[in-house]
């Protein structure tokens, strides 16, 4: 079975649910691809893989926009807090909330493969602000915590991956309200192997 994620996508929930997979299916091979979220989308369309996790940022239960939808299925699969990713130590690391227009003039890396698009923000902060100060290309979180860290501009980011990289503090959006989402794409007929991941992380 074939399964791509973005960076974010890949949680420790969905390593969880395929380790009871490969428990429960003797012998059967896992390949695990990290792709940007049009790449994903796009593998699952053209049935490169299995099955997709695309993630990205959206009112809670809103369903997130997907690339050329065509004969897939978007699923939910988890809601948390989204955060914006800052230096350590710098203003306004201190504060428990920021709210997100406040931060529309900052310096923001553009990383559409690994952190929330620079996009998705100006439309949920309803500004022509957010305008990338560097662009990084690629999908290692790391890496870009590392660009974070060294002052070079904010990130957005699931809160609970902000914990992991060092230098950075992140802190959650008070406003408007939006969370990380995380939805599971698969063809209408999915394979049972597939299905069974799927029953494990939606059900």
């Amino acid at each position: 079975m074939t399964l791509a994620c973005g960076p974010a996508a890949l949680t420790p929930a969905v390593a969880g649910q395929l380790a009871r997979l490969r428990t429960d299916t003797p012998g059967l091979a896992v390949d695990v691809r990290v792709l940007g979220r049009a790449a994903v989308a796009q593998a699952v369309l053209t049935g490169a893989v299995d099955l997709g996790l695309i993630d990205g940022a959206a009112a809670p239960s809103d369903p997130l926009p997907v690339p050329d939808a065509g004969p897939m299925t978007g699923l939910a699969v988890a809601e948390q807090p989204l955060a914006v990713l800052l230096p350590a130590g710098r203003p306004p690391a201190h504060r428990c909330s920021l709210r997100l227009l406040d931060l529309a003039d900052a310096h923001w890396i553009d990383a559409p493969d690994t952190a929330i698009a620079l996009a998705q923000l100006r439309a949920a902060a309803n500004t022509d602000g957010f305008r990338p100060h560097i662009t990084y290309r690629g999908t290692d979180v790391y890496g870009l915590g590392l660009l974070v860290a060294a002052g070079h501009g904010l990130a957005a980011l699931p809160l609970a991956l902000t914990a992991a990289l060092p230098g950075t503090t992140g802190i959650r959006f008070s406003a408007p309200r939006l969370v990380h989402c995380t939805e599971l794409l698969h063809p209408r007929a999915p394979a049972a192997v597939a299905q069974e991941l799927i029953t494990g992380l939606t059900g």
